[in-house]
């Protein structure tokens, strides 16, 4: 089988994965340089579509990695630009971006299994849309609010004990919103948050699915600053409950490579955010290890080794490049989104 992976140049992630993969097939991993850098130059007919000289109707998949929606109207932040003038690099990289979104497009109605194709991306960027889409379905949602209006923040908060927040686009992870977020955050002249009702009484979990099987679960402890502090801290968790409501979920979005973040209570998955791009880089290395290897192997078509039981001893800190101790305000920070005020 051959497998394209389609990423900036020197991605780790992709770079791991493709380790992964010619471990178990050698040979049959591709990197692509998804910033068309000479000489990787790409073209598409109507009779072929090729990259850097290779004949892409001939990949089994295209995995993306960092092919995020590029906002049309919305340019990306960068303080060095002065918008005040014409910029041509920003029409440049609009028809990229219109390329590239044609060309998996085309690859997947080809028949190469595009993981995941630009439309899955395009429908996930939007939270609030996505999740209550979800809701809709009979998924377990928290109730969800997306606002820049102080009363109507007022109103759902009053309505809930605990009230989570987050951007309402992109990728952001969910934290307690307590009175100073609600007054350096809500403004008619900032952009909308979402906020949801804050499900307790379950830990935090992270589900890894490949076609709407789950590869791993790991559960996730928060930051803490008793004694030496310490980074969130995951393990595997047994989620086999929920099984059955994450395959529906990743067949209602058409996703073949998704990561779901949700509370587990009672049995039942309360979902909170979803990512098509999931990031494994960000895991301790035995997790994003064994991640990558089951991926590996559904890239394959192979059946994937059985997850190990939860036994605790895959107890793993989130990767820090900071010094203990010499930044603490730093783990203070982190600290303080899970904590409630008193």
């Amino acid at each position: 089988m051959k497998i394209g992976l389609f990423s900036a140049a020197g991605d780790k992630q992709a770079c791991h994965l493709c380790s992964a993969l010619n471990a178990l097939s050698p040979g049959s991993a591709l990197q692509f340089n998804l910033n068309l850098d000479p000489p990787a130059r790409s073209s598409m007919s109507a009779a072929e579509a090729t990259w850097g000289g290779v004949d892409l109707a001939t990949l089994d998949a295209a995995v993306l990695r960092g092919f995020p929606y590029c906002d049309p109207v919305v340019p990306s932040g960068d303080l060095d630009v002065d918008w005040g003038l014409w910029r041509f690099e920003y029409i440049a990289e609009q028809q990229k971006y219109t390329y590239l979104y044609s060309l998996f497009s085309e690859l997947e109605r080809r028949g190469v299994k595009v993981v995941n194709p630009p439309s899955v991306l395009l429908n996930l960027f939007m939270k609030p849309f996505i999740l209550e889409r979800l809701r809709q379905t009979g998924l377990k949602v928290p109730e969800l609010a997306c606002t820049n209006d102080m009363a109507a923040a007022r109103q759902f908060c009053g309505g809930h004990e605990h009230v989570m927040w987050r951007p309402a686009a992109g990728r952001a992870a969910w934290q307690l919103f307590l009175d100073r977020q609600r007054e350096a955050l809500i403004s008619p002249r900032k952009p909308p948050i979402m906020l949801a009702e804050a499900i307790e009484g379950g830990p935090l979990c992270r589900g890894y699915l490949y076609d709407g099987q789950p590869l791993l679960f790991l559960k996730m402890a928060a930051p803490d600053c008793q004694g030496e502090e310490r980074l969130e801290f995951f393990s595997t968790a047994d989620c086999a409950a929920a099984t059955a409501e994450l395959r529906r979920l990743a067949e209602t979005l058409s996703a073949p490579w998704l990561q779901v973040t949700f509370v587990l209570k009672d049995a039942q998955a309360w979902i909170y955010d979803l990512d098509a791009d999931p990031l494994c880089e960000d895991l301790p290395a035995l997790h994003r290890e064994r991640l990558l290897a089951l991926l590996a192997e559904r890239l394959l078509r192979r059946e994937p080794a059985r997850q190990p039981d939860p036994t605790g001893e895959d107890n793993q800190e989130r990767p820090t490049i900071f010094l203990r101790r010499m930044l603490r305000v730093l783990f203070e920070f982190q600290e303080s989104k899970y904590k409630k005020e008193k």
